[in-house]
């Protein structure tokens, strides 16, 4: 991947995460536990509304 398409994908990534939890997350590992937990919650909500 060229370098300035790369830093472009780390500075969204940054923002993306201080939105989430207020902070970049420490690894993939924390990030994917997030992601899955956000979406079992959105998914709750919609369930809920049918």
């Amino acid at each position: 991947m060229p370098e300035d398409l790369r830093a472009a994908h780390d500075c969204n990534d940054e923002t993306l995460e201080r939105i989430y939890i207020g902070r970049r997350f420490k690894n993939d590992t924390e990030r994917l536990e997030t992601l899955f937990q956000l979406y079992t919650e959105m998914k709750g909500k919609e369930k809920g509304k049918k």
